[in-house]
């Protein structure tokens, strides 16, 4: 079922508002290269991740899903040392075939995340952040979204070397309000970066997102993709980004789910 997508136009606007801004704004020069200490999800850097996961062999006919994350990251500073690191997550587009059919699809807005990370001092090499994370049903048809409010916490830790960085993000969040007639909504996310920084500003990464359906019957929980791949940071006259490539291979899934994931990532920094 379709939904007007008032709201989604809504966020779109503010969120095109706010590049346009930023990017009018980001200037100035840091002694550690902007887009390696980007690599970090608790840097205190304005930037925009474009992040686009294609999804094969969903179902028995074999399908293909794809959605572009659109993630803007703007860290707020409190006081001396705290800030807190606001990041949004919009699948725009999100493309779902239509199960069981061979052909057909449903594109749209998907139900964005905003997830609001409170980090302390550094301490050393190791990082961390906690907050909120919320789910907002902003998804322009049924088939996108949950079509519920849901909220939990969050967390980040970071462990940062010269040569490579370690991270995690720890999510789960419960459904709280909307259309009491969609099922009721428990999500356990995990999502580790390891990234090995190489000569030339290339590196190695992975960072595979694994999840748990708190909801759904037991052996139908899990998705647990593997793999990872290579990255590379340039500059675009001034202003810094980074390209990556990455493949997941799902050793677990619920019934009709993919069998492996390519991604690809663009991300706009913009030094403070």
């Amino acid at each position: 079922m379709k939904r007007t997508p008032v709201l989604a136009t809504c966020v779109l606007a503010v969120v095109g508002l706010s590049l346009f801004a930023t990017m009018a704004r980001a200037q100035g020069e840091q002694g550690t290269d902007p887009a390696k200490k980007a690599q970090n999800p608790l840097a205190d850097i304005i930037s925009m991740p474009l992040q686009w996961n294609t999804d094969f062999g969903i179902g028995e006919n074999d399908r293909t899903g794809s959605t572009l994350n659109i993630q803007p990251i703007y860290p707020v500073g409190l006081g001396d040392k705290w800030i807190l690191i606001n990041r949004m997550i919009m699948p725009l587009p999100k493309m779902t075939p239509d199960a069981g059919q061979e052909s057909g699809s449903t594109t749209g807005l998907g139900d964005i995340t905003l997830m609001n990370w409170f980090s302390p001092p550094t301490m050393g090499h190791f990082t961390w952040g906690v907050g909120p994370i919320t789910i907002w049903p902003t998804a322009t048809d049924d088939a996108l979204g949950s079509d519920k409010f849901s909220i939990g916490p969050s967390a980040v830790l970071v462990y940062a070397k010269p040569k490579w960085l370690a991270a995690a993000v720890i999510s789960a969040w419960w459904s709280v309000a909307g259309d009491s007639d969609s099922p009721d909504v428990g999500i356990f996310y995990f999502q580790p970066f390891l990234t090995y920084f190489l000569p030339q500003k290339w590196y190695l990464t992975s960072s595979p997102i694994i999840t748990s359906n708190l909801k759904a019957d037991s052996g139908q929980q899990w998705t647990v993709p593997l793999g990872g791949g290579f990255g590379k940071m340039f500059n675009w006259g001034k202003l810094p980004m980074d390209a990556q490539v990455q493949a997941f291979s799902y050793v677990a899934a619920p019934d009709g789910g993919p069998d492996w994931q390519l991604r690809l990532q663009l991300k706009l920094i913009f030094p403070k």
